[in-house]
């Protein structure tokens, strides 16, 4: 159990953030650089699997080479006390899904938004990375008005076949059992990721196209 005050290396706990399926994020203070930032760690029952916390940080690490102004940044990913974490940028605003609930955004918005994220995934499949788990409540708007697209947490590396194929790198290469096993949030899914089938970048743009509809009607 993690509660405010609470040490996890050099990153004192302010508060609860966030909490899904997969892990739970809080408000952190850096002590060594003096910043806040956001804790993710895996929700208390996934902790004690050995495998889901291998995944959980090479993943990480693999979203850690994604340096771009609309990615959240990822600072570190570790293991300190039987608990796995990711550190990273604490992004203040509100997620798209918060905002679309509260107001009809102009045409003119809605396709910066867009462009936004479509750019921010660009970089990530440029460098062999899909998000997989793309929607409005993974998506940060700051108070700037610029997008952040959060959690990666689903993201995995993928690669090139012959032709214009491509897929990602199977569980049982990542030495975790279960291969097929459907990750994200099937609203927002492509037909290839919901049937559990191998997917690469088209599946996020797929997803970014329902965000897009979300957002005009």
């Amino acid at each position: 159990m993690i509660s405010p005050g609470d040490k996890i290396k050099h990153y004192e706990i302010i508060r609860l953030i966030g909490k899904g399926g997969m892990g739970e994020v809080y408000l952190a203070h850096d002590t060594h650089l003096d910043r806040r930032v956001a804790l993710k760690f895996l929700a208390e029952g996934l902790r004690g699997d050995q495998k889901i916390r291998g995944r959980f940080l090479r993943e990480a690490k693999s979203a850690a080479a994604l340096d771009h102004p609309f990615i959240c940044k990822i600072f570190e990913a570790g293991d300190e006390g039987g608990q796995a974490y990711i550190s990273m940028e604490y992004v203040e605003g509100q997620n798209l899904q918060e905002k679309l609930e509260k107001e009809v955004l102009p045409l003119r918005e809605t396709l910066r938004i867009v462009l936004e994220i479509a750019e921010a995934l660009e970089e990530a499949h440029k460098k062999g990375i899909v998000h997989r788990d793309l929607k409005p409540a993974n998506i940060m708007i700051t108070p700037q008005g610029h997008t952040k697209v959060m959690d990666f947490g689903l993201a995995k590396r993928f690669q090139p076949l012959e032709g214009d194929f491509a897929r990602t790198l199977t569980q049982a290469s990542l030495g975790i059992s279960g291969q097929g096993m459907i990750a994200g949030t099937i609203a927002y899914m492509s037909p290839e990721q919901a049937r559990g089938s191998p997917v690469d970048s088209r599946s996020d743009i797929f997803s970014l196209g329902i965000i897009l509809y979300e957002m005009i009607y």
